[in-house]
């Protein structure tokens, strides 16, 4: 399903200003090389004069948010044993981790045929999990220090600590660092560590001094240096997309699409970085994948019920571009049913 009204996307990006001059003078254009979003004064004025910038593609906002249509096909579908897939992760060996968190459980299951094959299982708290290029699964657990699952099944401390945070969500980069979100008390951060566990950068405060953060829940970033953040609380619902660029300035704010979240506000449960480096958000509660592009720029949405689809929570892809989409069970239900699709996605 795609826009009737290409305007809903600029509508809903209210809240983004000027990547140069942080002022409120409307936003119009858009630089595809370094992603920032422009006012006309800086289009014209200063961004062509920055260095290594004059041979960057501008390109009018409107242009960005034009009608994109989106078809998902189901390939595979499976049942699981649990009440809803919270997270799920793939492997190199065609296997995926799935987690559910309220009964601590963690599986690493194979599809095979119409079935999920347990392979093994742990009893382990996943606030968030990833897959490094090794094929050890990453953990954010409820601590300072990132979990590791190795090859061989072992659990064990990683070299990954964001003292004094707890960590609540974990992803690695496509130049295969570390980013890590957290949080105390009174503080959240994300830090960007190499793969020695050393800390590169901290983002947690805006150029202003204030907390970019409220409760950071889901990170993934595009291979531009973007960082994508799922944040926000249940206690409010004051769920948003923020979207930081490498220099941790915010690039966007996203807070949902009008028409999908009028009754229904926007409480996005993952994210993920497609193949062709755009973005999709599970929207569980309204069965809606919001995709953004890597500034953060809604371009479309698809309603997964459309297909029998319901509380998509979860997303992962292969390597060959297949999207697995872990969800939660029928709404009333109380049985362990929870549903994992595997689904092609076109155009994105």
């Amino acid at each position: 399903m795609a826009f009737s009204d290409s305007q809903s996307a600029i509508r809903s990006q209210a809240s983004a200003k000027c990547g140069i001059c942080d002022n409120d003078r409307p936003i119009k254009w858009k630089c595809i090389d370094c992603s920032k979003l422009l006012c006309n004064h800086c289009k014209e004025k200063i961004h062509p004069n920055l260095k290594d910038k004059e041979n960057h593609q501008v390109v009018n906002i409107k242009d960005v948010g034009q009608p994109t249509v989106v078809q998902l096909n189901i390939n595979k579908q499976y049942q699981t044993e649990q009440p809803v897939v919270e997270n799920i992760s793939y492997s190199h060996d065609d296997s995926l981790w799935i987690s559910n968190g309220a009964d601590k459980v963690l599986q690493r299951v194979k599809p095979e045929g119409t079935k999920l094959n347990i392979l093994s299982s742990f009893n382990t708290k996943v606030y968030d999990m990833t897959v490094t290029q090794s094929n050890n699964l990453l953990i954010s657990t409820d601590g300072m220090k990132l979990k590791q699952i190795s090859n061989t099944g072992t659990l064990t401390d990683s070299v990954y600590n964001v003292s004094p945070f707890i960590s609540t969500a974990v992803h690695i980069t496509s130049d295969n660092n570390v980013l890590v979100a957290g949080g105390t008390e009174v503080r959240r951060a994300v830090i960007l560590m190499n793969q020695n566990g050393d800390h590169e950068k901290v983002y947690e405060h805006d150029q202003h001094k204030q907390p970019l953060f409220t409760y950071l829940r889901k990170i993934t970033s595009t291979r531009n240096g973007n960082i994508h953040v799922v944040d926000g609380k249940k206690s409010d619902d004051r769920y948003r997309l923020v979207v930081l660029g490498q220099g941790g300035d915010i690039i966007n704010i996203y807070t949902g699409e009008t028409e999908i979240n009028k009754d229904k506000p926007f409480r996005p449960t993952d994210i993920v970085t497609t193949p062709k480096d755009n973005v999709i958000v599970a929207d569980m509660h309204t069965h809606t994948l919001h995709i953004m592009n890597n500034a953060g720029l809604l371009m479309t949405y698809y309603k997964t019920s459309d297909i029998n689809i319901r509380y998509p929570c979860s997303l992962a892809f292969t390597p060959i571009g297949q999207l697995y989409i872990g969800c939660g069970r029928s709404a009333g239900s109380t049985k362990n049913e929870a549903k994992i699709y595997e689904v092609t996605i076109s155009g994105f």
